[in-house]
């Protein structure tokens, strides 16, 4: 009897429904095409649910586009990897343009770029060999489908660097279709030369296969973030690993994250199960819940000194500085999970800011214990709202501001009103100039108005430049 730990290599989570539509249709066809057929004698159909078989490859193959694809000229590694590539279920989350052609972020595993009609992908396979990954087959596949909508009277002619006889054609003219096909394959399109996925960003290309699965497996727990998520298990992935040898006795969470770093099925599984979008919803939800607990606990302690249970005293440097660590966690992952979470983002930013306008005030003033006083302390520097919300006018940076202005105006215009209540609660407060006028061009930008251009409504403050 085999050991059951054998099993664990084919887990599968499967049944959900697909998230993606596939399209058959596209633009005119440099070749006669004929009906598609579901069998012929010289093919093999893939099926996203199989092993690629052990036994040799067959020379012409399908993927889910029908599309035939010759693969008579490619070393069996190729073969493989085609295979892989036809058969996989992978999801453009983004797609741009860039100053040299096009970027196509797919889903957890890379982004492949097109870039003066070279393909490249910045996955583990491809800087190995620098041939074309299982990810470029797949978004060549996909590509050929969105231009042309028959079956050519031959099979296309693939090579180990993903190109195709037709490929420099789908290159050149891919910049008056690329609107067209993400819309009808339902990927994410930004039209500008750059993209909130850029890789100065820290995006889900650069996260490690580890990363990836912390990132998954944190987003099944009730509050910890991605980075919390089990870091002792960081330093077992170092080297491969067999299915038996991913498990880890007693410890389920162990042996699933071993699994999903090493077993491509477990790993497919759990994206099923737990997508982009759900994991991006998921981590802002935590974000704002910590925030909320954060303020409830500064409100404990300012009013009766009570502790955390590590000891911390939330004194205001304290919570300023978990608040500004909050806000650059928001930042960072609303450029890297972008376009998923965008509403659960700006809810927890409106939140924050609400929240600081709010707190004008001395936080200790009525405070009826006795609380140690550090020498030399003055009183703007127990006002929370005065250590967040810029006075001076000398600062590049304003607080929330900056993170709502890289979210879409059409998701931000959902809290037109709140913004409107809170930059009269500013503008009543006092704050800079610069903040007012960003605040105030923001609120205007998301509703349609005219940004402004003179002074505020009840202030004789100059402008600044």
């Amino acid at each position: 009897m085999s050991a059951p730990t054998r099993q664990l290599g084919k887990l599968s989570i499967g049944g959900m429904p697909t998230t993606r539509a596939q399209t058959q249709r596209g633009a005119s066809v440099p070749y006669e095409t004929e009906p598609r057929s579901d069998s012929e004698s010289e093919e093999e159909t893939s099926s996203s649910d199989e092993e690629v078989p052990s036994q040799p490859i067959a020379r012409v193959v399908r993927g889910s586009t029908n599309i035939p694809y010759d693969l008579g000229g490619l070393s069996p590694a190729a073969r493989g990897r085609v295979m892989h590539g036809l058969k996989g279920e992978f999801v453009v989350d983004r797609c741009c343009a860039t100053r040299r052609g096009f970027d196509f972020d797919v889903a957890d595993h890379g982004r492949v770029g097109l870039n003066d009609g070279s393909l490249a992908c910045s996955c583990r396979d491809f800087g190995q060999t620098n041939l074309a990954c299982r990810h470029i087959y797949w978004l060549v596949d996909q590509l050929h489908r969105g231009f042309y909508p028959g079956l050519p009277p031959q099979a296309v002619r693939m090579s180990e660097t993903g190109e195709t006889q037709f490929f420099s054609r789908i290159a050149e003219m891919l910049g008056d279709k690329i609107e067209e096909i993400a819309k009808k394959r339902s990927w994410p399109y930004f039209p500008g030369v750059t993209s909130p996925a850029d890789s100065s960003t820290g995006g889900p290309e650069s996260m490690s296969r580890p990363q990836k699965a912390r990132d998954i497996l944190s987003a099944f727990s009730k509050s910890a973030m991605p980075d919390e998520f089990r870091p002792d298990l960081v330093e077992t992935i170092n080297q491969p690993r067999t299915p038996e040898q991913c498990v880890v006795q007693g410890d389920f969470e162990a042996t699933m994250f071993r699994l999903a770093v090493h077993d491509e099925n477990v790993y497919s599984g759990l994206r099923k199960v737990m997508p982009s979008g759900a994991r991006a919803d998921i981590f802002f939800d935590k974000i704002q819940t910590r925030i909320r607990i954060l303020f409830a606990e500064f409100d404990r302690y300012r009013e009766t000194g009570a502790v955390r249970p590590d000891g911390t005293a939330l004194e205001i440097p304290v919570v300023v500085e978990e608040l500004k660590r909050r806000l650059d966690q928001i930042q960072r992952n609303i450029l890297a999970r972008s376009p998923h979470g965008s509403i659960g983002a700006a809810e927890a930013l409106i939140h924050l800011l609400r929240e600081v306008s709010t707190r004008n005030y001395d936080a200790f003033e009525d405070a009826d214990w006795d609380r140690p006083v550090p020498a030399g302390e003055q009183e703007e520097e127990r006002n929370l709202y005065l250590q967040l919300i810029d006075q001076s006018g000398h600062t590049d940076s304003f607080f929330v501001l900056d993170c709502l202005e890289i979210l879409p105006d059409f998701v931000v215009r959902q809290w037109t009103p709140q913004l409107a209540a809170i930059f009269n609660a500013i503008h009543a407060n006092g704050a800079s100039l610069s903040y007012l006028r960003k605040l105030q061009a923001l609120k205007a930008g998301v509703s349609g108005h005219k940004r402004p251009a003179a002074g505020l409504p009840g202030t004789d403050r100059k402008r600044t430049k």
